[in-house]
């Protein structure tokens, strides 16, 4: 089969070619640049990266108005294309290209998937995605030819590349409503976007209850964990902000502080989870954190009488409360590799708290590759009580995994975008004298480890079928050097906007069910609870053919993220804000 594969690209890469110099027509041209496409999850498939690379540039060179750079990007040209304005040496040059185009190639259960996202160097232009699966090697030309097609059409604008079902959402900057896709038109197209699959004639629609409650944090916000800290059955936030961890409590239409603390020097948290893992009746804050170069994560507890109080510290794990199918709540971690710039090392494990909270090392969990402890979620999407792993990538990419760790699904979308990396700040510890320290050269050189926005698996309509809330925060067009693509931007993340949304899953891919308006910046996280009790008095009511749910989404955001203002002193401030939803599912008549 390889060797087929191999014959048949080769064979069309000679045929591309001589088509591209057989096109003798002086038209505008569309110039595309290429970064190599990544196969880190391309399992088997890894092989075919060069081949379906150089057969996509060949028939995308043999195409009218499109032209293929035939180089690589310098690391000069990377630096005018960040500053925004692409141009080449000399004044009124043309960009050296309207799109870079980056791709990966993922190794499914069914086959070969072909993802490819094109970015705009105009910022006034949208990025582009583009998906193509193969289930066996003699469809690869002709799903490579269709996939050449429709980047054409988009990347002249001809035909927009987007989602099958388009969204309606608020104005930018405004968080007024929840928006779910029309049912209807989904279901009669057979799109099931907006819908909840496997209960006919059901449809989910999220709406917002009475008015928004909203606190402005004057420092940019890292985390937030929801947990009931003083037992009053109401969820509390607990916020990681800067150098501080605080308290605030819903108090009627408004969210009030009651209580803060500042972390000792030197130590920078990535993560706060809350959670009772002691089973004192209390929820323990765990958070993970890093001291200059070394893992530093600390445990709290919080109560009235006596305010936050640190009962164990300078843990040389990060730290992470985890739901485990089977096992309940436990604490999971994972260490940092041995060099002074491997920031991880492969391994998630399970870890038992003694009454002194002194941890010791259990189980090491069977996860697929590459997966960081604050990556994944194990989620029971289908209902068969047998439940699947959901993960976030370096790349912002979703991926869905069976119990036998096969891939089964890839995102297109972007998800789970985050500013936040383990370890310190690029440039903070740097010490040409101190060994203890880094280098600037392995400053420069060190993978950031990204730890990705939160999912939150929640079952909104009751269905037996788990859902993932997470975050979708998104990149201006010139932002596509604050992604993976150019490691050299990859610590500089940028974003112009964001949003929560719910996702279920299909039995292929996971559709979009509800989501918020926009909120101008970056969503730093974000929290979910449903609730026992609403102001009907149940969080379920069947009123004739409609079953109701409420749930409370609390959701931190830095407004002025990516912008200019962000530069200004002051600017560096976030809303805390929660709402009030109603899930309902309705019986179509």
């Amino acid at each position: 089969m390889r060797n087929k594969v191999i014959v048949v690209l080769l064979f069309c890469f000679l045929l591309g070619d001589k088509a591209a110099l057989c096109s003798q027509e002086n038209k505008e041209k569309y110039r595309l640049i290429f970064s190599p496409f990544d196969v880190s999850s391309a399992g088997n498939y890894a092989y075919l990266r060069d081949g379906v690379q150089s057969m996509l540039v060949s028939r995308l060179a043999a195409k009218d108005r499109i032209e293929v750079v035939d180089r690589a990007v310098g690391e000069k040209e990377l630096n005018r294309l960040k500053t925004g304005k692409g141009k080449s040496e000399g004044e009124g040059q043309p960009p050296i290209a309207d799109f870079l185009v980056d791709g990966a190639l993922y190794g499914l259960k069914s086959g070969l998937n072909v993802q490819v996202v094109l970015y705009p160097m105009a910022a006034d232009k949208e990025i582009l995605r583009f998906s193509i699966i193969t289930n066996t090697p003699d469809t690869l030309i002709t799903d490579v030819e269709q996939l050449a097609g429709e980047i054409v059409q988009a990347a002249i604008g001809k035909k927009a590349a987007q989602p099958a079902i388009p969204l309606k959402s608020t104005e930018e900057g405004e968080t007024k409503s929840f928006v779910t896709v029309h049912p209807e038109a989904a279901f009669k197209k057979g799109l099931y976007t907006g819908t909840v699959l496997g209960t006919p004639g059901s449809v989910v629609q999220a709406t917002a209850l009475g008015s928004k409650r909203n606190i402005t944090l004057p420092t940019e916000m890292t985390g937030l964990a929801v947990a009931d800290a003083d037992g009053d059955g109401i969820g509390e936030i607990f916020v990681l902000a800067g150098s501080k961890l605080e308290l605030y409590k819903l108090n009627g239409k408004s969210v009030d502080k009651v209580a803060s603390t500042v972390l000792p020097k030197n130590v920078l948290g990535h993560a706060v989870n809350a959670a009772d893992l002691d089973s004192d009746g209390k929820p323990e804050i765990y958070l993970s954190a890093t001291e200059g170069l070394d893992v530093a994560s600390m445990i709290i507890k919080w109560d009235k009488a006596n305010g936050f109080v640190v009962v164990s510290r300078n843990i040389g794990w990060y730290l992470r409360p985890l739901y485990v199918p089977g096992k309940g709540w436990r604490l999971a971690g994972q260490k940092r590799g041995v060099e002074k710039i491997q920031f991880v090392r492969d391994g998630i494990y399970l870890l038992d708290i003694d009454p002194q909270f002194k941890l010791k090392e259990g189980e090491r969990l069977p996860l697929p590759k590459r997966i960081n402890l604050f990556d994944f979620v194990y989620a029971d999407l289908d209902g068969d009580g047998k439940p699947e792993t959901v993960t976030i990538d370096q790349r912002e990419k979703m991926k869905v995994f069976n119990q036998a760790n096969e891939l089964l699904w890839v995102s297109e979308r972007f998800f789970g975008g985050s500013k936040v990396y383990l370890g310190p700040s690029y440039g903070e510890a740097v010490n040409e004298q101190d060994r203890r320290n880094l280098t600037v050269d392995e400053d420069s050189d060190r993978e950031l480890i990204f730890v990705p926005g939160r999912m939150i698996v929640a079952d909104v309509d009751r269905d037996g079928r788990e859902e993932v809330i997470v975050s979708e925060n998104t990149m201006p067009s010139l932002g596509l050097f604050n992604t993976s693509v150019v490691s050299l931007f990859s610590r500089l993340k940028t974003y112009k906007e964001g949003m929560i949304v719910g996702l279920t899953w299909n039995g292929e891919v996971m559709n979009e069910i509800w989501r918020t308006g926009k909120f101008r910046g970056y969503i730093a996280d974000h929290g979910f609870s449903q609730l026992d009790k609403a102001a009907e008095g149940t969080s379920q009511l069947v009123v004739s053919d409609t079953q109701k749910t409420i749930g409370r989404l609390f959701v931190g955001q830095v407004p002025n993220s990516g912008s200019f203002a962000s530069l200004l002193p002051g600017s560096d401030n976030s809303q805390l804000t929660v709402y009030e939803l109603e899930f309902s599912v309705e019986k179509s008549k």
